[in-house]
This record gives structure tokens, sequence and C-alpha cells, in this order.
């Protein structure tokens, strides 16, 4: 369907691609959804059936409407029930928790094939609420991400580590990524960066997917700012004959920022490793001014605190 308000075309439907519009049952893109919060523009009137929209905590008329879809048949209103009822999306401001009806509604909406639904029943066959069954968890995943769910794609792929088949793992993987999955980004980036899946080495395209990545989640990635500050790092050397300091033009001090970034997770197993990165890019810039390239000598050269990746004798060179 097309977005009402762009005109774009929303190749798959589903809940990272649309906002849903409770009033009639039809959607706006994510971007025109986000652009509105972002710029503090509250929809009231629905731009399909011109109803008032409530607000988001108006639950006894969200609910209301929700329902009367529902008993329509609207599987996406199924799909929303049953979450509801499950307890996602703040669902306890709707219905009290129950399992099994939550269950009975995702069924019925996997059944006329709603992407949401279909993912959300291969989560409940992971021992997220029904016993383990690797049978129906692959094909509920299949189903959905062969209707473009990003999501279901991702997790499609990864479920073939364990079977060894690269070509399909990269398939579903790349697939995820074209649809900006930050979690896929990461790992399409962190193959091209160690070889992996049969695919050649790409500092370029390391870089790429690791910077769509941190676009769609700075805080969550730090595989990502790690790849893509080395991949800055290395590609300056590369384009520019090993000369990193060519004024306006040098990698360090971003690659030196997402290196930092990396950092601020503790948990992140190669923090050794970026610490070391850190020292050697440090100790390639710190000496000597990065504008007329003067040796620090006696003298200590003032670091930038904007970027802190940059030093210089003083404002004159700055």
């Amino acid at each position: 369907g097309d977005c009402p308000i762009c005109l774009e075309t929303i190749k798959h439907v589903n809940y990272r691609t649309i906002s849903r519009l409770f009033c009639c049952g039809g959607f706006i893109c994510r971007q025109c959804s986000d652009l509105k919060i972002d710029t503090k523009k509250i929809l009231i009137k629905c731009p399909l059936c011109r109803e008032n929209i409530p607000h988001s905590y108006d639950y006894e008329e969200i609910r209301s409407m929700v329902l009367g879809h529902s008993n329509k048949g609207k599987a996406w209103a199924q799909t929303q029930i049953g979450m509801w009822y499950l307890g996602e999306e703040s669902g306890s401001n709707f219905f009290a928790f129950d399992e099994e009806k939550g269950l009975q509604f995702l069924k019925q909406a996997a059944d006329q094939r709603d992407s949401d639904a279909l993912l959300e029943m291969a989560l409940a066959y992971s021992e997220k609420t029904l016993k383990w069954d690797e049978s129906k968890y692959m094909y509920y995943l299949k189903e959905a991400a062969d209707l473009g769910h990003p999501g279901a794609q991702r997790m499609l792929g990864l479920a073939y580590e364990s079977s060894n088949d690269e070509k399909t793992r990269l398939h579903y993987i790349t697939l995820a990524a074209s649809q900006g999955d930050a979690v896929a980004c990461y790992t399409l980036g962190a193959y091209f960066m160690c070889v992996e899946c049969g695919l050649t080495k790409s500092l370029i395209l390391a870089k790429h997917y690791s910077k769509m990545s941190l676009e769609e989640d700075e805080e969550g990635q730090p595989l990502s700012a790690y790849n893509f500050s080395i991949a800055l790092y290395r590609l300056g050397l590369n384009r520019y004959e090993e000369i990193m300091e060519i004024p306006g033009h040098s990698p360090i001090p971003k690659a030196l920022f997402w290196a930092r970034k990396a950092l601020e997770d503790d948990s992140f197993p190669l923090r050794d490793n970026v610490t070391l990165i850190l020292s050697a890019m440090e100790n390639e810039v710190k000496n000597h001014c990065a504008n007329c390239r003067k040796e620090a000598g006696c003298s200590s050269l003032k670091r930038c605190v904007r970027c802190l990746g940059a030093w210089y004798c003083g404002k004159e060179c700055q």
C-alpha cells in the first residue's frame, strides 16, 4: 500500500515499516510517523477516514476500535490483541495477561499470513511461551521472512549458522540488512570485515553496513562501532598513502570517536583490542600539530575539546 501522507509505496507492511491507525485500520509509513513525533506535530484527524485519532492513553477507545476490527476478521487487529494478551506493547493497559487467549488470536492472524503474527508464533515455539519445537519455529519464521519481515529474515539467517548453510544464511541476513535491521547490518558488516560466509574482504562494505547499523541503533551495537572505527582508519591508510592527517580529510577524529563509543559498553568482549587501537591512533597524531605538522618537542600541544581527536599548536592552527 501507499502512505497517505508522503504517497511512498510500502513494499512490506509490518511493525517496522508502518504506524497503524486504529480508527479505520489504515496506516502511515514509519518515517512520517517518526517525523510527526520529532516535530511534535500530532495527527488529530485520520488522513484516510477523517475520524478523530485517539490519544495513546485512551485505552478504552483504542481497545474498542481494535476489537471491532478483530471481530471483522482483520489479521492486524488479531495480532495486536494477541500481543496485548501476552503482555507486549503495554498490553496490561488493555487486557489482563492470558497466554491461551493471546496465542489463539495470534494463530488466527498467522493463518491469514500476517507477518507480525507469524513471527510471534515462531517466538512462542522458541520456549518463549510454548515448548520448544524446532520444526514449527522454522516454519513460522520462514513464512514471516518470505513475506519480507526484517526481524524474521535476520533470525532465520542466524538460525542457519548451526547448519553451516552459508548461502542461505547470507541470503536472509542480506535481505534484513537491506531493510535497515540494525543487528543484520552489523552482522553483515562483520562478515565483510572478517571474511565470513564466503565473502571477499571489503573495508568499504564493512564500513557501509556498520554505519547503517549505527544509524539504526547507535547505543546497542559496540561491534559496529568497533568495525566502523577500524574500517575508517584502514581506508584512510589505503586512500592517502598512509598520510593520515590531511587537514579536513583525516579519518582519525571520527575513528577515535567510534572506538570510544565501543568502549562505553562494559560487556563488550573486545575492549582490550579497542584500548590498544585507541592508544595506537592517539600516539600517531598527538606528537605533532594536525595543521602545520610541527613536532611537539618540549612544549605540549593543545587537544581539540570538541572532537578529542586532533592536537594543535594553538588557536592559529586550529
